[in-house]
């Protein structure tokens, strides 16, 4: 299934597809730490792994269906600042869909993940592009969750990883999901860990809240 590829807007932000003007951005901010510890991205990240991502990986999955990726922008022609992505979960399932995203350093702390979280799965909802999309982060990035409890997710616990790591291993993961405004519920949700874990300043991985 093909789907065109569309900008999308919020309040402050501009949401176009990422292209190779960004490897740049893509290639500095990719070198965080952080993103080792929490996220699966190549590591050590080489600016050949941007050209991939924006040259091969987004084209490709608006052209298949498989996933959307949009860059967050303060303005139709400003740097990127992150990228926020919706992946298709399995073949036999396609009104599932994982969100993924990730902020350079330097934009934490502004509500920016958050709200473009709420505006691409508005997108996914509004579209009948999925009806559930679920979330899911390594154990610890308190700045994640709150990224997603933000967003107006439920947290619904822990299980292994949907998404491999580099080692192709499925560790525990802290998961949660939102629904489409018409679909019923019926698995309890419970507390966040970020309302019994106090955030550490080491925990932004990638996210903001």
């Amino acid at each position: 299934m093909t789907v065109e590829p569309v900008t999308l807007r919020s309040e402050r932000l501009v949401l176009s597809v990422p292209n190779l003007g960004d490897t740049d951005r893509v290639f500095e901010y990719c070198q965080d730490p952080l993103f080792e510890t929490y996220l699966s991205t190549p590591w050590p990240y080489h600016r050949a792994d941007a050209e991939h991502f924006l040259g091969d990986i987004v084209p490709s999955g608006w052209e298949i269906g498989r996933e959307f990726i949009w860059a967050l922008r303060e303005a139709d022609t400003g740097p990127l600042l992150g990228t926020v992505g919706l992946h298709r979960r399995r073949a036999d399932d396609p009104g599932s869909l994982d969100v993924g995203y990730w902020l350079g350093a330097p934009h934490r702390g502004h509500g920016y993940m958050a709200e473009a979280v709420r505006t691409v799965v508005a997108w996914a909802f509004e579209n009948a592009v999925a009806v559930t999309v679920h979330w899911e982060c390594a154990i610890g990035n308190l700045a994640s969750a709150n990224t997603a409890r933000a967003a107006g997710f439920r947290f619904t616990g822990i299980g292994p990883s949907q998404v491999a790591m580099r080692d192709g291993s499925h560790p525990d993961h802290w998961h949660g999901r939102r629904l489409a405004g018409n679909v019923e519920d019926s698995v309890p949700y419970l507390a966040w860990p970020t309302e019994w874990q106090p955030e550490r300043p080491s925990s932004a991985a990638g996210a903001d809240t």
